[in-house]
């Protein structure tokens, strides 16, 4: 049994498999893995022998404690972004950090009230403009000002897709700490390893959907998703090479291991063009109404990086579209650990702890979980 004296746990949930991560807050490094696949999972009916079930009982007994809460990183088709500006005069005072926090607390609560139906992921500052002057950051603040202007991005979900997963972590008496967007965390990761670039976008290639993410240089400037994902390559593969689902699944798979293909190999190529006119699809559709496409920002300099599970059936025979891609300058695929979403997710609440304004705390003490979950749900 590995002693944990401080658990955080992040359960990443995916339309194909769960993974639950516990770390050590007081020792980072040292965490228990656990990972259960199930190409059922959003379908299964809560009882004892649910797959999440098992998960936490596997874990709560290699740490010999209670999981309470869980950090939850999740994608969905319905995640989407919501821009937003606040003005707001300040007639020669001092602005101060207080100040920035309350800019963020006050359009929050503006966005959350004309969206009630919608859960707030995350709040990203894009630009803050003080008396016409732009900053990209405030750091030890404390400068006179008239008039501020910060613009946000609001990654947000439809309340209705975490129903599911709150009733399954209710029944198991854990509560939810925090709910991330699993593309995000996972691309904004990556992008603070590589060298700066003007714009930057991921792809993550899901089971049944595809997400977009594109970066300015750290900073997210536009998130899309479509319904397409890996599946819909199987199926296509299935109904025109005549196989069942599962063979059609293993013939991809062994394409995507194919280091060239062989000009007289008729299948393969055949397997070439079914996969690309997919991914052409896929490609055309994240970024169909993307405005940074429309007003010619990229300047055809782009880069472009494929992740998730369903981009492994890529391979570099693929990386080549037509001039309707030629706004892409470079492709790549990015093949990451299976742990890696979760490792992104503890370092982004790290970084976060250090700059964001701590949520109000709420007095949970001999309250009921259901009333615990509604008080925490009905303030965020």
């Amino acid at each position: 049994m590995i002693k944990i004296t401080s658990p955080v746990s992040i359960l990443e949930f995916g339309s194909s498999h769960l993974r639950l991560v516990v770390y050590d807050k007081s020792i980072l490094n040292q965490k228990v893995f656990y990972e259960e696949r199930n190409d059922n999972i959003i379908n299964t009916i809560p009882t004892e022998d649910n797959t999440l079930f098992k998960l936490i009982i596997n874990a709560e007994k290699d740490i010999g404690q209670h999981l309470n809460d869980i950090i939850l990183v999740l994608d969905s088709t319905s995640v989407q972004s919501l821009d937003f500006s606040l003005k707001k005069n300040y007639e020669k005072r001092l602005f101060l950090k207080d100040d920035l926090d309350q800019f963020i607390r006050e359009s929050e609560q503006i966005v959350k009230k004309f969206n009630q139906d919608k859960n707030i992921l995350h709040t990203i500052i894009s630009k803050i403009t003080i008396d016409d002057k732009v900053f990209e950051e405030l750091k030890d603040i404390s400068i006179r000002v008239s008039e501020v202007v910060i613009e946000f991005k609001f990654i947000i979900i439809e309340e209705l897709n975490l129903n599911f997963i709150k009733n399954l972590l209710l029944s198991k008496h854990i509560s939810i700490k925090n709910i991330y967007c699993a593309s995000y965390i996972n691309s904004l990761n990556l992008v603070n390893k590589m060298e700066k670039y003007k714009y930057i976008s991921f792809i993550d290639i899901g089971l049944n959907k595809s997400s977009l993410s594109i970066f300015n240089e750290n900073k997210l400037v536009y998130i899309n998703n479509t319904h397409i994902g890996g599946k819909h390559i199987t199926k296509d593969i299935s109904k025109i090479l005549n196989l069942d689902f599962n063979k059609a699944e293993l013939e991809k798979l062994k394409f995507s291991k194919l280091n060239k293909i062989d000009d007289n190999d008729k299948n393969n190529e055949l397997l070439k063009k079914i996969i690309n006119s997919r991914v052409e699809e896929i490609i055309e559709l994240l970024f169909s109404n993307c405005p940074l496409l429309k007003n010619n920002f990229f300047d055809n300099d782009l880069k472009l990086y494929f992740l998730g599970n369903g981009s492994k059936v890529l391979n570099e025979n693929l990386l080549s579209f037509g001039s309707d891609f030629s706004f892409i300058n470079e492709m790549s695929i990015i093949n990451q650990k299976k742990e890696e979403c979760c490792d992104a997710t503890i370092k982004f609440i790290n970084s976060i702890e250090k700059i964001q304004p701590k949520k109000i705390n709420l007095s949970l003490e001999n309250k009921g979980f259901f009333e615990k979950l509604f008080e925490y749900f009905s303030n965020k």
